[in-house]
């Protein structure tokens, strides 16, 4: 439309340039100049023109010409004389002679000043009514196509996903074992003594679920500031408020609802500069609320359903992967218990340095060394005057493994950690895809709790010989695809796993492998399978053996379809 406009405009101004130009020469007619402005050529390049520009028809152009030069416009041709010039022979050739038209009367000239006014108003009321179109087509139709897309463009802001869950679970637990604990017990299960710890060993099967549903919203984007990128998050799953390493619902209530709570809730900022840094394109991060675990880490340590409470910072020297080397390091803290009268808040921080080298597009292998602090973890008995007095030193969640202390000095059963936790962890990592799309990733892991002090432990337990059991590793492989999408995609892996019943927290370790907590050995085989876009096949057995104590083996079968959006 805009460019119709200006092709009007164009016409206009033609006419009008065409109009003075006339008026110039009918001007000088008029006068009875002897040297008319205008040339008949001239005269008739602007008829023509007008013609062209289909201001005028083909009969008012010939009306036009007649008028000026006094006779029918093709009287003017035939009539004017022709002159004849030599060639280079001596003939004579015939060309056209230079002739002049009468001069114009009074009332030509005021004809074509009206037929030009009257075409220079009929321009202007088109130009007038061209802009008012567009007024209204912009009224009725831009306004509202931008309104949608000042909303559209908000929506791209957001991203929802989500997953859902069908789990079979069967744990069959090995002939002859002598206990199942209540975190906190061991003891005959012919002989139950009080009627606070629980025995069981029959085979178990349960039908499970779990549903998950996350919000993305992109505050600022690095293309739009230079002060990086700013990011809000939630995400709302199944589960309860207890168990922070499990988002599973188990089918059986009496059809009765069940909750969903709060999974994260935080704030991201991410910042690397416009230009890369001596040829890398480094990367400075800072997230706090609750929000995915930031460590490169297996489960040996943490939960995969574990999400973290605090802050966190990162820094990565090459997110661009320009270069084959690249380092990152992550540090955060985390309060695990405050307590309102008491100094002794729980907590822990967190350090992490990495190492990525890629010698092709096809391989990459990753090290990692984290040390984790917890503070004030360990429990303290309480005095007899004030029974009560530290039992807030019992942590708030347990699963099972960690050598335990009795706070209670009357007798009663108060169960709390009997030493501090200070972990290292040394994760190695290598993804081999030299038959991409098929990838092999091997991966392994050392923990040590450097906290544990045998005395303290024989001391607030009483036994003059505890078992000091720090150490942890992990091996495995897994060939296929890492993440599966398509129909067709598979994986399969093997791993085995040992972790002692100190070298990490058992609160935070995996809730699957031996029913979860520490003191544990044994192997996990998976496989999965595509079976649509987004849906897939789960099958997981896991073999467990108990380290040290009682005998309790347990095998369990994980059977899940999965589907994400």
């Amino acid at each position: 439309m805009k460019r119709e406009c200006y092709m009007h405009m164009r016409n206009g101004v033609a006419v009008l340039m065409a109009g003075i130009l006339i008026f110039s020469s009918a001007g000088s007619l008029f006068a009875g100049d002897p040297s008319p402005g205008l040339s008949d050529d001239q005269t008739r390049a602007i008829i023509e023109l007008l013609e062209d520009k289909g201001i005028i028809t083909g009969d008012e152009a010939a009306a036009f010409m007649e008028r000026v030069s006094g006779q029918p416009a093709k009287e003017v041709a035939e009539t004017t004389p022709p002159a004849e010039t030599p060639d280079a022979g001596g003939a004579a050739i015939p060309v056209a002679a230079d002739t002049r038209p009468e001069p114009a009367t009074r009332a030509d000239v005021k004809a074509l000043r009206e037929d030009t006014r009257r075409t220079s108003d009929a321009t202007i009321n088109d130009q007038r009514l061209l802009v008012r179109r567009i007024d209204d087509m912009q009224a009725n139709t831009l306004d509202p196509l931008m309104d949608k897309a000042i909303k559209s463009e908000w929506a791209q802001r957001i991203t929802l996903s989500g997953d859902v869950r069908l789990r079979y679970q069967g744990d069959y637990f090995a002939e002859g074992n002598d206990i199942l604990l209540n975190n906190d017990s061991i003891s005959d299960p012919d002989n139950p003594g009080d009627d606070d710890v629980k025995y069981n060993n029959t085979d178990r099967h349960r039908f499970r679920y779990r549903a998950r549903l996350g919000m993305k919203a992109k505050l600022l984007d690095f293309r739009e500031t230079n002060i990086g990128k700013v990011e809000a998050g939630f995400r709302m799953t199944t589960g309860n408020e207890e168990e922070p390493v499990s988002t599973n619902e188990t089918m059986g209530d009496y059809m009765n609802r069940d909750s969903f709570v709060f999974d994260r809730a935080y704030l991201k900022w991410k910042w690397h500069p416009i230009d890369p840094v001596w040829d890398r394109m480094p990367q400075v991060s800072l997230v706090g609320g609750r929000f995915a675990n930031p460590w490169f880490s297996s489960d040996l340590v943490w939960d995969s359903d574990l999400n973290f409470e605090g802050a966190a910072v990162g820094y990565e020297t090459d997110t661009e992967q320009m270069q084959p080397f690249n380092l990152f390091f992550t540090a955060g803290i985390f309060p695990l218990q405050e307590e309102e009268l008491q100094s002794r808040d729980k907590w822990f921080w967190g350090g992490q340095v990495g190492f990525e080298y890629r010698p092709s597009y096809d391989m990459l292998f990753t090290l990692s060394t984290a040390y984790y602090d917890y503070q004030n973890i360990e429990g303290i008995q309480n005095d007899i005057d004030r029974p009560n007095y530290y039992d807030f030193t019992a942590p708030i969640f347990m699963q099972m493994g960690n050598t335990l202390m009795d706070i209670d000095p009357t007798g009663s059963l108060k169960s709390a950690l009997a030493t501090d936790y200070d972990i290292l962890d040394i994760y190695f990592n290598a993804n081999l895809g030299i038959f991409y799309p098929v990838q092999m990733i091997l991966e392994a892991q050392y923990v040590k709790n450097l906290g544990f002090d045998r005395d303290h432990v024989a001391e607030v337990t009483g036994n003059d010989n505890p078992v000091e059991d720090t150490d942890g590793y992990m091996v495995g492989a897994t060939i296929g695809y890492p993440v599966i999408t398509n129909h067709g995609e598979w994986n399969v892996g093997l791993k085995y796993k040992y972790l002692g019943a100190d070298a990490v927290l058992d609160a935070f370790t995996d809730s699957d492998f031996h029913l979860g907590g520490t003191n544990a050995k044994g192997w996990i085989l998976k496989g999965e399978y595509g079976l649509y876009r987004n849906v897939w096949l789960t099958t997981r057995w896991l073999s467990s053996d108990e380290i040290e104590g009682p005998q309790f083996g347990v095998d369990t079968l994980q059977v899940d379809v999965n589907a994400r959006f």
